[in-house]
């Protein structure tokens, strides 16, 4: 993982993120989200798992901790991935950090 990334995810991994939207649909593997019926995004696979797991009842370090039991992969090896999704929901406005 590069340092960028880890230095990001020591920043926000005792926070506990919360999607912001409403799903509106997918086909193969687009996911739709709506912040309001004239802003739509379209998430990937991965931006629209890691928008699904954001309760904000969980931290960011639980969260991976989680997906990495699900799929059976290194907690290191989804770190800098999930980062980058979350980052990217977050600039959109689908994820907040709550208390």
């Amino acid at each position: 993982m590069s340092k960028e990334y880890m230095g990001t995810y020591e920043e926000i991994k005792n926070k506990k993120p919360m999607r912001l939207g409403e799903f509106v649909g997918g086909e193969e593997n687009s996911f739709y989200v709506a912040k309001s019926e004239n802003e739509v995004y379209e998430l990937s696979p991965l931006a629209y798992y890691v928008w699904m797991v954001c309760d904000g009842d969980h931290t960011v370090e639980e969260l991976i901790k989680a997906a990495s039991e699900e799929i059976d992969v290194d907690e290191n090896d989804i770190i800098e991935p999930f980062i980058i999704a979350l980052t990217s929901l977050v600039k959109a406005d689908l994820v907040k950090y709550v208390d």
